[in-house]
């Protein structure tokens, strides 16, 4: 059956071919229609308190973000200037300065900080890129906020990742040259996969939305994580062409011999990957969808469109050989055997070790890390702060006030190892407090100059008592025509106050938490605000924010881990098994793998490193779903081995033999490309997945090549 399906492969080549770099041309369009997120937050869970507040948040305020802008020595009558241009854009809802707060020496250097509440109609991001040349007298000034750093993240993503895939093919290119067979081998290898990944590219045009972080790792992911189908499929062709046969001959029994090894390193792949559908933080469902796509992709690519590019280019193949780098292994695999008993007990202690140091692992929740805070960024000068969105039933009477002042109070006390949590708190009953204080006809007399006699009437025309509360005032100020001009500008202000504190159905509160680097604390922290707001309004409130992203993402993460690893676990147990027909190849290989997991991600605890959670999550799949080729590729060459009779000693050494070039390729190149990724790009959340998979990997091929062989060789 699959001499016969290879045999139309190999008949139908050109037409394959034809449909192939149509459906390309297609997908080259559709990479244009492909929507990139860069909101992180659309990923939470729906029952979050942060997915929906921020719902909540939606409805009541719009989509309204603060901005800062940070100058540096200013004039006082220049930063009049500026703040007076800024008051007088209408994107902006609220410019809050208070030079008590807002100013800051460093050195000799004054830096004054200003912060923009905008419109919920502003297009940020556009404003943004404006805001960072409206001043250009002012010198160097520093812009922002979630909306500049969405913005640096996308700037930085588009600049660099076409320079981290450039050099990750010249790197493959090089790699590949030598350990092939003929000069023009990574070029055949290289076009085939080139072919794949841009159909993956330009078919996730059917999503609605894919992530920044999946489209900036999946293509050069897809390439190391398949590049081995490639390598098999034309290793195993060139060996029948040694032994003689035609090119379509030999490609069709390639394909045959071949189908099942690929099939099942596609498939335990794509076992890792599929497993990260299951986390509560959707991006796991984004990124495994969409690089499981690929390589089913880079799979049909290998198995429908190779076959046709290899017998194009077969004369110039042959014409272009040359003598690869010879890796016999067979050195290695003597000296395993010789040692394979002190060896095995040494790696399977470690493996011992890194099960209970990875245990211990401490995990961040948040993308900041501690090398995120550069010299010269608002951070560095006025300290890192992490703002909270508190929401809660809108009440306009004095009780709802009361209580609202009653709740500013009782967060203005928290603290935690003797330090103020709250750095600021805005509320409608501190910025709008001269609104919402009681005055008589004398007093409104004597503020505003006004002829007492003027207000009594007024009073009695409205009908108020002895006090009235100043917004109840102001809501009836035209009565009082341009007789009190400064009451105009105060009614202003409070009008400015509402539209940013009160909403149709909740009011909310701004409050600029001190930064906590220790995230167990700040989800402590966290849990103690929520539980003080709780004291006020019930369960009818709603809080959203980084803490709270950290505090829902960490509440989650535990369910998130023991998923991820149980299916990928049983999935790829259960494929290894199939494959094989027996239970001892997948017991070991898992064994093997979740091992050099293990080691992984001890390394990290003995380095007093925190894990990011989705780099984690992440690399955990991927290890396990790709790496464990490596050791299905090896075992296969040594139960062929041992089929034919070979003694344990001499099985392994075959399986060396025939494995290594393909392990060490394969590996070198996920290995380096993830070390490319890491040490390239600089947006954290893509380095750090990139440098922990390149770390993973380079253990996971250890294991493979001495623990794998130690093991096999201790069999009678």
């Amino acid at each position: 059956m699959k001499e016969r399906i290879a045999g139309q492969i190999v008949k139908y080549r050109f037409l394959i071919l034809v449909v192939m770099l149509f459906v390309t041309v297609l997908s080259v369009r559709g990479i244009g229609k492909v929507r990139i997120n860069y909101d992180l937050n659309e990923y939470l869970a729906d029952e979050t308190m942060t997915k929906r507040a921020l719902q909540v948040m939606e409805q009541e305020f719009g989509s309204s973000e603060q901005l800062q802008i940070m100058f540096h020595d200013l004039r006082e009558d220049q930063l009049e200037t500026c703040i007076s241009a800024l008051k007088n854009r209408p994107e902006i809802l609220a410019v809050t300065y208070d030079p008590e707060t807002n100013d800051k020496k460093a050195g000799d250097a004054l830096y004054q900080l200003i912060t923009l509440t905008l419109h919920d109609d502003c297009d940020s991001a556009a404003f943004v890129t404006e805001l960072r040349e409206m001043f250009p007298e002012a010198g160097e000034y520093v812009v922002g906020g979630s909306a500049a750093a969405g913005l640096d993240v996308q700037n930085q993503v588009g600049e660099q990742m076409p320079r981290v895939m450039g050099i990750a093919v010249g790197i493959v290119f090089m790699i590949l040259l030598l350990t092939s067979h003929a000069f023009l081998e990574p070029v055949v290898i290289l076009f085939t996969l080139g072919i794949s990944i841009v159909i993956n590219m330009g078919t996730n045009f059917i999503f609605p939305k894919v992530s920044f972080i999946t489209f900036a790792v999946c293509a050069i992911l897809q390439l190391a994580l398949s590049i081995d189908y490639a390598i098999m499929l034309l290793h195993t062709y060139n060996g029948f062409r040694d032994e003689g046969k035609m090119p379509e001959e030999a490609m069709i029994l390639a394909l045959s011999r071949t189908f099942m090894r690929i099939a099942s390193s596609a498939f335990t792949t794509i076992a890792g990957l599929l497993s990260l559908l299951f986390m509560s933080f959707t991006i796991g469902f984004d990124i495994g969808i969409v690089l499981s796509k690929g390589i089913v992709i880079s799979m049909l690519c290998v198995f429908l469109l190779m076959p046709a590019v290899t017998l194009i280019f077969r004369k110039g193949l042959e014409k272009t050989k040359h003598k690869p780098l010879q890796l016999s292994g067979r050195r290695l695999s003597e000296t395993i055997y010789r040692f394979r008993l002190p060896l095995s007990a040494v790696m399977i202690a470690a493996v011992v070790s890194g099960a209970f140091l990875q245990s211990r692992n401490i995990y961040s929740f948040r993308g900041d890390g501690v090398d995120t805070v550069k010299e010269g960024s608002i951070q560095a000068i006025f300290g890192e702060s992490s703002p909270l969105v508190l929401m809660f039933p809108a009440d306009d009477t004095d009780e709802g006030y009361d209580r609202q002042r009653n709740l500013v109070d009782s967060l203005q006390q928290m603290e935690y190892d003797g330090q103020k949590i709250f750095r600021e708190i805005t509320a409608m009953v501190t910025t709008g407090a001269e609104a919402l204080k009681y005055y008589t006809a004398e007093e409104i007399s004597g503020k505003f100059g006004v002829d007492i006699l003027t207000v009594r009437l007024f009073w009695a025309a409205q009908g108020f008592e002895e006090k009235v509360r100043a917004d109840r005032l102001l809501m009836r100020i035209e009565g009082l025509g341009s007789v009190l001009p400064d009451i105009k500008e105060l009614s202003a202000a409070l009008n400015t106050a509402k539209q940013a504190f009160q909403g149709e159905h909740y009011d909310r509160m701004i409050l600029q938490m001190e930064h906590v680097e220790d995230q167990q604390k700040l989800i402590k922290i966290v849990g103690d605000i929520l539980d003080t707001a709780c004291v006020f309004y019930g369960e009818d409130y709603y809080i959203t924010g980084v803490p709270m992203s950290v505090y829902d993402i960490g509440n989650a993460f535990r369910s998130d881990l023991l998923k991820v690893n149980l299916i990928t676990f049983f999935a790829i147990f259960l494929i290894i098994m199939l494959s094989f027909g027996t239970l001892r190849f997948p017991v070991i290989l898992v064994f093997v793998i979740e091992g050099a997991i293990w080691v992984t991600m001890s390394i990290s605890y003995v380095l007093g490193k925190p894990v990011f959670f989705i780099s984690y999550l992440i690399c955990v799949a991927i290890q396990m779903g790709a790496t464990i080729d490596y050791g299905i590729l090896f075992c296969d060459q040594y139960r062929e081995g041992r089929q034919g009779g070979k003694q344990p000693q001499e099985a392994v050494r075959e399986a060396m033999k025939k494995s290594l070039s393909t392990i060490l390729t394969s590996g070198s190149i996920l290995i380096i490309a993830g070390y490319i990724i890491g040490k390239v790009c600089t947006v954290f959340y893509i380095s750090d997945i990139g440098l922990l998979l390149s770390r993973g990997t380079l253990v996971s091929v250890l294991f493979v090549l001495f623990l794998l062989p130690a093991i096999l060789t201790l069999e009678r």
